[in-house]
Formats: C-alpha cells, sequence, structure tokens
C-alpha cells in the first residue's frame, strides 16, 4: 500500500511540472494599466506654503498707562463697532485735569486784571498827553517855565512806558492762557482714553490681560501691552510665502485652491489680492515674498492661524493631456532602428521621451515631444492622437517594458483578491497568535 502511494505522489508531481512548462512555453502577457488620450486643460500652478489670518484685524493696547477697571467681554465674544472693550482708572488722570482747568482759570483772572488796569493807564495817558499840549501852549506864551514843560513830557513817557509794559504783560497772559487750554485739552482726551471702544465688527480672538493688571503705552523701542485682538473672522485670507524663483508668474486676481491642514478634504477657492514688492529675508538666509489669497468661505467660519498651502494658477493650456508617469526616458542608443529614426526622438540627446500605446495587444514604443506639467498631468505636443490607448503603469513595469511585448488590462478583481487573501492570512496569523503563546501575542498587539 505504502509502494503505491509513493508512485502516485511522483505522478502528481510529474504532471504539474509538466503543466507548468507548457505554461510557461507560451509568450507571456503583462499585466499593465491602460488609459485613453483625451483632450483636456493642464493648469500650472505655483506652491506656497501659508498661515490663515482675518482680512481685517485689531490689536487694541492702551494710548495711556493704567491699571484695568474692567473687561466688558471675553475671548470668543462678538462686539460691535463702538462698543466698550476696556475701561482703565482714570483718577490721576481726571485730578491731572482739573490741575489744568485750575491753572486755566488763574491765567484768566490774571489777564482779566491786567486787562482792566490797561485801561486806567490808558485814561492816565491821555490826559498827560492832554497836560503835556496845554503846557506847551502855555510855554509858548510865556505862562509856564522850561521846567513845568519838561516834567509834562516826563510824565506822558512814562505813561507810555507802562502802557507798552501792560501790553506785553498781557499779550503773555493771552499765550499762556492758550497753552493752558491745550494741556487741559490734553488731560481730557488722556480720560476719554480710559475708555477703549471696538473700532470693528467681529470677534474677540485673543485675550491677553485681566481685570487689575497695569497696561503700559507702547515705544519706539519697547512694545506696548497687547490687551486683545478682534478680528472679522467673515472675510479670511492666506499670508503666504513665494519662493523668488517663481514670483514672476504670479500676478493678481490670479485663481487659486487653498488647503488647509484643519481641512484637508474640502479645499477653498481663493483669488490673489496682494503681491509685496520687497522680500523678506528669513533667519535662515533665503528668502520668499509675501502673497495674500483672499478665501472664499461660502458662509463657513475657520479659525486664525491655521496653516496651509496654496496652489496658484499661473496659466492654462488646452492639448492632449496624458498621467505624467505614462511618459518615460529610454536611452537613445538602444531604441530599434524604426524608432530611433523617428523625428520626435532627441538625437542630441542621451535619452528621449516615450509613451507606450496599446495596439492589438502589444506595446509600441511611441516617442512624444512634450510641455508643460504638472503634478498629475503633461501635455503632448505631438506623437499621439486622442482616442490613443497608452500604457499608465504600474511605474515598475513601465521601467522594463520593451517595444512589442504582449500587454493586457490589469485585473481589479485579481487584485482585491489577493488583498483579500493577505488580509485573511494575517487574520488568521493573528488568531494563531492569540491562541497560541505569549510571542504571538505580542505580535497581534504589535
Amino acid at each position: 500500500m505504502r509502494k503505491y502511494l509513493i508512485i502516485g505522489i511522483v505522478l502528481c508531481v510529474v504532471l504539474v511540472s509538466a503543466a507548468f512548462m507548457m505554461r510557461s512555453g507560451g509568450d507571456a502577457v503583462t499585466e499593465v494599466r491602460m488609459s485613453e488620450v483625451k483632450q483636456g486643460v493642464l493648469v500650472e500652478s505655483v506652491s506656497a506654503p501659508g498661515v490663515v489670518e482675518p482680512k481685517r484685524k485689531v490689536d487694541v493696547s492702551a494710548e495711556v498707562s493704567a491699571r484695568i477697571l474692567e473687561l466688558p467681554h471675553r475671548e470668543g465674544a462678538r462686539v460691535k463697532k463702538g462698543d466698550v472693550l476696556v475701561k482703565l482708572d482714570g483718577r490721576d488722570l481726571q485730578a491731572a485735569l482739573a490741575s489744568a482747568e485750575a491753572r486755566r482759570d488763574g491765567e484768566r483772572f490774571r489777564l482779566e486784571a491786567e486787562r482792566s488796569r490797561i485801561q486806567g493807564s490808558k485814561q492816565t495817558l491821555e490826559n498827560a498827553k492832554a497836560q503835556l499840549a496845554r503846557q506847551k501852549a502855555l510855554y509858548d506864551t510865556g505862562d509856564v517855565s522850561r521846567q513845568q514843560l519838561d516834567d509834562a513830557v516826563t510824565r506822558m513817557r512814562d505813561m507810555e512806558s507802562q502802557e507798552l509794559a501792560a501790553e506785553k504783560t498781557i499779550s503773555q497772559l493771552e499765550k499762556s492762557l492758550a497753552a493752558s487750554e491745550s494741556t487741559i485739552e490734553q488731560a481730557r482726551e488722556a480720560v476719554r482714553r480710559t475708555t477703549i471702544m471696538s473700532p470693528i465688527d467681529g470677534l474677540i480672538t485673543y485675550l491677553a490681560a485681566e481685570v487689575g493688571e497695569l497696561v503700559v503705552v507702547g515705544t519706539m523701542n519697547n512694545a506696548g501691552t497687547r490687551i486683545m485682538t478682534v478680528a472679522d473672522l467673515g472675510e479670511m485670507r492666506l499670508n503666504s510665502k513665494v519662493a523668488e524663483t517663481d514670483i514672476a508668474r504670479v500676478a493678481v486676481d490670479q485663481g487659486a485652491k487653498v488647503y488647509v491642514n484643519a481641512y484637508k478634504d474640502d479645499p477653498f477657492d481663493g483669488k490673489v489680492s496682494e503681491i509685496a514688492l520687497q522680500r523678506t529675508l528669513e533667519k535662515d538666509g533665503t528668502g520668499s515674498f509675501k502673497v495674500l489669497v483672499n478665501l472664499d468661505l461660502k458662509g463657513r467660519q475657520i479659525f486664525s492661524g491655521l496653516t496651509g498651502n496654496v496652489d496658484i494658477d499661473i496659466a492654462r493650456q488646452e492639448g492632449l493631456l496624458v498621467p505624467s508617469q505614462a511618459v518615460v526616458e529610454r536611452p537613445v542608443n538602444d531604441l530599434p532602428q524604426g524608432i530611433k529614426d523617428n523625428p520626435l526622438v532627441q538625437k542630441s540627446r542621451r535619452v528621449t521621451q516615450v509613451v507606450f500605446r496599446v495596439v492589438d495587444g502589444k506595446a509600441v514604443m511611441t516617442p512624444v515631444s512634450t510641455g508643460t506639467s504638472n503634478l498629475t498631468d503633461t501635455l503632448v505636443k505631438d506623437g499621439l492622437k486622442t482616442g490613443d490607448m497608452i500604457i499608465t503603469g504600474p511605474y515598475r513595469v513601465l521601467e522594463k517594458l520593451k517595444d512589442g511585448e504582449a500587454v493586457q488590462k490589469e485585473d481589479a478583481s485579481k487584485d482585491a483578491g489577493r488583498w483579500a487573501a493577505a488580509e485573511g492570512a494575517r487574520g488568521q496569523g493573528g488568531g494563531m497568535g492569540m491562541g497560541g503563546g505569549g510571542g504571538g501575542g505580542r505580535r497581534g498587539m504589535r
């Protein structure tokens, strides 16, 4: 019995080997992916990273140094233009205003007193002038002495000097009063600035201070206290950094697609609104240009400060489009003679671009002339026509594919079957691991 079993096993092995040899003796057929050449529009784009920011944003800071008394709104609150955002302690400023008003009132009283005094001086001067005229007439008739005439002249000149001094005093008091009025207006403005109101409609997106904290005014070298940020999230834009090699082709009003990391499956339409004329230098020595892209939110509200990328459409060309992977390079010296004589073969270069067409179940190497390309498609200027069936992958097959090689369309169901089998094997392996020793269990967990 054992002898017959051995003979049966040997016969099975022989039959399987023979069948394999007969199968391998025929023509091998390579499975490939195919697609039809069609007319389309190729969009050239420039990509750049950026940060989403509101189109209108205001950092609220104090214009006077004081402590915060009230913060009526918290972070996230919606405010309108003119709403009170911050109230500061203005007692010191109000005291300064009262002091300035008191000094102003004192200057005004002195001015009025000086004006009243000068009126009396003017009357005295007129009397002195009249007295001098009489003394001069009497002197001419010989009724008074020369000394009496000189005394009248001296009195008139003294009165004129007193009037001139009074006019100068009045002028100084008027200027001092005007300065006091300016000081009062400044003090009043400082008191008004203790109440900070919203300059725009929007949301409080950032709150950096609390009640009781001291806020200070910024200077040229020291930044002031930023109390909060109010932003209009209804209009957003991407502040992007475009490389200097691409900036020459970017223009205002060009369309764009904005991909925000927080909304990966929901890109935003955009349009270029501003382009910086000055390059911005980064810390690592590289440079870029700031390009602002307005977002079409379509009624949605997104967060400020999100990172993302933008693809700016810089050109559109219509023609025959093929997947970029379908265009491969082959050494010119290794081309078959019939293909090497094709006028599209770039004989001046070491390699040339070709595409494999599918004709009667065979791969036909076809030289092509290409134009621009993007991440997915390439524009073919010459060598193909609409309706041609070309091989687009897999790339490992395209690398080794030869002219005249038999091909057939890849069976998607076969790939699905292999994937299911692999998943089943992994599942069985996991089950065995769980049922076996501790080593299998650790593999299952990992």
